[in-house]
C-alpha cells in the first residue's frame, strides 16, 4: 500500500457522512465499513426524509441490489437533493446485467451525473465495453473491481492489484466497498476524484489480504475485514 493516504486523513479529521440507498441484504456490513474507516452511516430509504438525509451527508450511496418501484422514488429524490448540493453520488449498478428494466434504469440515472460508477466487469461491460468511453459519456469516474482494479476518468487510468479471493465469498464487501469510495470522495474536489476512488479501492484490498491471512473462511474473515479496516484507519 502507498503512503499517499490523504484523503483517509481528512476522513478521520472530518468523519463524513454518507447516505447509504443500499440493498437490503448488505446494510450491516456496509454501516460497519464506514465507521471501521471513521465515517458516518445513515441508510433511511423513507421518501419522507430521505432529502433531509442527503442534505446534511457528505456524500450519497446509490446500490440497485434490491430494486423496487418505493425504492426508485426515494432514490430520484435523493439524487436531486444531492445535486443541487453539490454532493458527490456514487452509482453501483448491481445485476444490471442480469435483467434488462435494471439495465435501462442504470441508463437513466447515469444521464443525472454520478461522481462515480463502480461495479464488476460483467455490469460496466453492459453500459460500455471501454470503461475510458463510458467515464467520459458520463463524465464520472469509472471503477471496474475484481482481480485488478480498473478505475479511469475518460482520460487518465489506473490498475490497481490486491486483495483475496475470500472478498468474493462474503456477501456485501463489493457493495461495502462502494460506501468506502464514496466516503473517499467526499473528501476530494471534483478534479481528484480519481485519486480518491483509487485510494479507497487501495484500502479495501490491503484489509482483505490482510484478513485472509488471520481467517480460516469466511466467517471470520468479514470481521477481519472490518478489523484492518479499521487499523490502517488508525494507522494513517
Amino acid at each position: 500500500m502507498t503512503d499517499d493516504l490523504s484523503y483517509l486523513r481528512k476522513i478521520q479529521e472530518r468523519r463524513p457522512a454518507v447516505h447509504c440507498l443500499t440493498n437490503t441484504v448488505v446494510q450491516n456490513l456496509t454501516a460497519n465499513t464506514l465507521l471501521a474507516v471513521g465515517a458516518i452511516p445513515s441508510m433511511s430509504s423513507d421518501i419522507s426524509e430521505v432529502s433531509d438525509f442527503v442534505e446534511r451527508a457528505d456524500a450519497l450511496l446509490v446500490n440497485l441490489g434490491t430494486l423496487d418501484a418505493e425504492r426508485k422514488i426515494a432514490i430520484e429524490a435523493a439524487i436531486e437533493r444531492a445535486n443541487s448540493c453539490g454532493h458527490p453520488w456514487i452509482l453501483d449498478p448491481v445485476l444490471i446485467d442480469r435483467a434488462p428494466a435494471r439495465l435501462a434504469y442504470a441508463r437513466e440515472l447515469l444521464k443525472l451525473g454520478p461522481a462515480v460508477v463502480r461495479g464488476n466487469a460483467g455490469e460496466i461491460g453492459v453500459l460500455d465495453n471501454d470503461p475510458q468511453a463510458l467515464a467520459r459519456k458520463c463524465g464520472a469516474v469509472v471503477a471496474v473491481t475484481g482481480e485488478t482494479d480498473l478505475v479511469c476518468d475518460g482520460a487518465e487510468s489506473r490498475a490497481l492489484v490486491g486483495g483475496h479471493s475470500l472478498m468474493s465469498r462474503v456477501t456485501g464487501v463489493g457493495c461495502a466497498g462502494t460506501a468506502l469510495i464514496a466516503a473517499f470522495c467526499a473528501m476530494a474536489p471534483k478534479q481528484d476524484q480519481l485519486q480518491a476512488v483509487a485510494e479507497g479501492l487501495e484500502i479495501l484490498g490491503t484489509a482483505g489480504e490482510r484478513a485472509a491471512k488471520a481467517a480460516p473462511g469466511p466467517g471470520t474473515f468479514s470481521a477481519e475485514l472490518l478489523d484492518q479496516i479499521y487499523d490502517i484507519s488508525k494507522s494513517s
